[in-house]
């Protein structure tokens, strides 16, 4: 069933009525028609008390299947509305570098409730995991999954293939790349499942290896990772320390994830916004969205106010009745330039989200919200720091530093508005947002906003004079 068939609000639907069926062979169907990654999607519109309850009618296997699908705050939800021993159960049967990455996130906020999961987890798991997450974060070796393939060089290949079924092949790529170790267990190639099935049963495995040995040492960045993948087309890359010994391999699916994470961080970092890509900014909390968007409009303040006061100093050449309004001009460009990087901050998060699929077109209006309640606390920061500026920096009356700042104000929150505003209706619109929405919220920007300042600014001049 490809993505196009699918009617994700048909399927929620459905999912809501296999959460009060306790007939078995209704979920069993329900798993053979669609996809964990579909299932997983329309788990995210449900109630936290329906999530709950489905996952508890699941066996550990499936539910760790569906689990991995979602994204972390949610993964984290769910494994919190457990007792430690269901959670370790779900735990185990997750791949180990999901399974570390989810851990890590939940220690962040309840370091305690993931140390207990970690030490109800059976000894191999336990291990696995705990050296996962030993490495250092966006390093590869905590990208990287112990669940692998691997034979020394010395065994033929009927006790190579006997060995592999002893392992457990996991479900993935790793089972068709086979990586060959010496007595040591230094990596000297690697070799196919292909070539073990068509060889003579009594061939040495050493003679069918690949000797282009391509791997990563374990304290690379992860960025190296995803450029050894796209330089030689591999689909697993082993993962080795200083002296070559295996110690894990990381998969193509996950350096899928690193260039998207990478690319969304380096749009966030291009527009002012967060810093941590695999956080979804909609997601945050509001002083932490705040606190990461916030430094480089202070950066704005500066040159606006020093753009002002430039236009400012050529205004005494105006007669004292122009005075007022010359003055009020010199304050465009920085009106105009912080309310510009508000809406492209703003902008940036929704074109970005709607890329990766981190937002939605159902959640519009929370959008809206979100983005008009960190703009009123933004725009009011802003503000209040320019009025303090204008009147005890540069000397200006407290009526007019006021009404600079009020017009600020309405400014930003009208940027933020726009720049969440059109990037959602020409997805709407089947256009490509990230093409149109520049040239548009910038001139709506400069019309709107510039009438907010004259309908405010020269208003009250003209009544005062």
């Amino acid at each position: 069933m490809t993505e196009s068939n699918i009617d994700h609000k048909k399927l929620s639907e459905l999912l809501k009525r296999l959460i009060k069926s306790e007939n078995q062979k209704d979920y069993i169907l329900f798993f053979k028609q669609f996809h964990e990654a579909d299932i997983a999607e329309c788990l995210e519109t449900l109630k936290p008390t329906e999530k709950e309850t489905f996952f508890k009618k699941l066996n550990p296997e499936i539910a760790a299947d569906i689990l991995e699908e979602l994204n972390l705050n949610e993964q984290i939800a769910i494994i919190s509305s457990f007792k430690i021993n269901i959670a370790a159960k779900y735990i185990e049967e997750m791949d180990p570098d999901d399974a570390a990455d989810l851990l890590e996130e939940l220690s962040e906020t309840n370091e305690l409730r993931a140390q207990k999961i970690i030490n109800a987890l059976p000894e191999k798991e336990k291990s696995d995991i705990q050296t996962l997450l030993s490495y250092e974060e966006d390093s590869a070796g905590s990208l990287m999954t112990s669940d692998y393939l691997s034979i020394p060089e010395n065994l033929t290949v009927s006790e190579a293939l006997s060995m592999i079924k002893k392992q457990h092949p996991p479900e993935s790529e790793l089972s068709f790349y086979i990586f060959i170790t010496s007595t040591s267990n230094t990596l000297v190639g690697y070799t196919t499942l292909r070539d073990l099935v068509f060889c003579s049963s009594k061939e040495k495995v050493k003679t069918l290896r690949h000797e282009h040995n391509i791997s990563i040492n374990h304290h690379e960045d992860q960025e190296e990772a995803a450029k050894l993948f796209q330089k030689y087309d591999m689909s697993v890359i082993p993962v080795v320390d200083e002296t070559d010994h295996l110690l894990g391999a990381i998969t193509v699916d996950d350096i899928v994830d690193v260039v998207v994470e990478e690319a969304t961080e380096d749009i966030y970092k291009l527009s002012g916004t967060s810093t941590q890509s695999n956080h979804n900014p909609l997601a945050m909390s509001l002083p932490k969205t705040i606190l990461y968007r916030i430094p480089w409009l202070l950066i704005a303040i500066v040159g606006g106010v020093i753009a002002s006061e430039i236009i400012n100093s050529y205004s005494l050449s105006f007669n004292a009745s122009l005075f007022p309004i010359a003055l009020s001009l010199s304050f465009i460009p920085l009106i105009m330039g912080l309310s510009g990087n508000v809406g492209n901050q703003s902008s940036a998060i929704i074109v970005r989200g709607l890329a990766t699929g981190a937002i939605k077109e159902d959640k519009t209006w929370s959008i809206l919200f979100n983005e008009l309640s960190v703009s009123l606390c933004i725009g009011s920061i802003i503000s209040i720091m320019l009025l303090v500026i204008n009147k005890y920096v540069l000397g200006y009356s407290l009526i007019f530093s006021s009404i600079v700042s009020i017009s600020l104000l309405g400014n930003i929150i009208m940027a933020a508005i726009i720049g969440t505003i059109l990037p959602l209706l020409f997805n709407k619109l089947k256009i490509d947002p990230a093409i149109a929405s520049a040239p548009f919220i910038s001139t709506t920007l400069d019309i709107v906003c510039q009438i907010i300042y004259f309908a405010i600014t020269l208003n009250v001049i003209y009544t005062l004079t």
